[in-house]
């Protein structure tokens, strides 16, 4: 047996243990949180899918039976005409569900580039109540609004949203209002409020989830994608601003939205 001289004691190498395991327990417990990561992706792409094939399902099958009788040589005029009606509406209903994901996918990949400008809120405002002439909407404006700053086609497409949203939720023609007001210093507020169908609040907690639709018994003949809410808050984030809401269930919605307004200097890329 090997033994030390007397009065001299045994030194040792410092242990490397910690050094070896430490390391260790990092890429471990990266491997683990990439692991999770990986499954929640999976997970959120297998939902995305099961809902995708949902809506792409009842437009094609309502398609797949309206095609084929107007084929029918017995059809009679009238009736062609209303199977010409549902084929129409089921293409634009898949045309706007194409269009609502091509411009998620372009927002998320950074394709859809923004093009910030300087312009005139109660122009952009006016341009689009234009397009809802048949619908009882008044608007109400702050006098002196401030320029705002931002992209005006997607902005544009968010008060489209809005709008369409607020009468497509209000039967019997109750009215609807839109406005916009200086919010804060170097922010406006627009906002689109209703009367109509409001949001139980046990939905509200998913309204802007993709594909996300109410389902209660006062609107199960209202159609939609599910798309419009998720896209709109996309569009007004990638400006800077936040979308917000507030609703009460038969009593109404109101969605506001802030943007940023011009800053000292930007005038030169007003648009009108």
């Amino acid at each position: 047996m090997f033994s030390l001289p007397n009065n001299e004691s045994a030194t040792f190498p410092p242990s490397q243990t910690a050094v070896v395991t430490e390391p260790a327990d990092d890429r471990l417990l990266q491997a683990l949180l990439e692991n999770q990561s990986l499954k929640e992706q999976i997970a959120q792409q297998t939902q995305l899918m099961h809902l995708l094939t949902h809506q792409l399902a009842t437009p094609l099958t309502t398609l797949g039976g309206s095609v084929p009788l107007l084929a029918e040589p017995s059809l009679d005029a009238e009736h062609r005409e209303e199977f010409l009606d549902v084929v129409q509406q089921q293409v634009q209903r898949l045309r706007h569900l194409l269009q609502d994901l091509m411009a998620l996918r372009n927002l998320e990949t950074g394709v859809l580039e923004t093009h910030a400008v300087g312009f005139c809120l109660r122009s952009l405002v006016e341009e689009v109540m234009a397009g809802f002439r048949d619908a009882a909407v008044t608007y109400q404006l702050e006098p002196d609004l401030p320029l705002v700053w931002g992209d005006r086609w997607q902005l544009s497409q968010v008060l489209v949203n809005l709008l369409s949203n607020a009468i497509k939720y209000s039967p019997n023609g109750t009215p609807i209002a839109i406005g916009a007001a200086a919010h804060s210093p170097g922010w406006a507020n627009v906002w689109v409020r209703d009367r109509g169908l409001g949001i139980p609040a046990a939905d509200q907690p998913h309204l802007f989830e993709r594909f996300y639709r109410v389902q209660h018994r006062d609107r199960h003949t209202i159609k939609g994608t599910g798309l419009g809410l998720s896209l709109c808050k996309l569009l007004v984030e990638n400006q800077g601003g936040q979308l917000h809401f507030e609703s009460t269930h038969g009593e109404g919605s109101c969605f506001s939205f802030t943007v940023p307004s011009v800053k000292d200097g930007a005038a030169a890329s007003t648009q009108w």
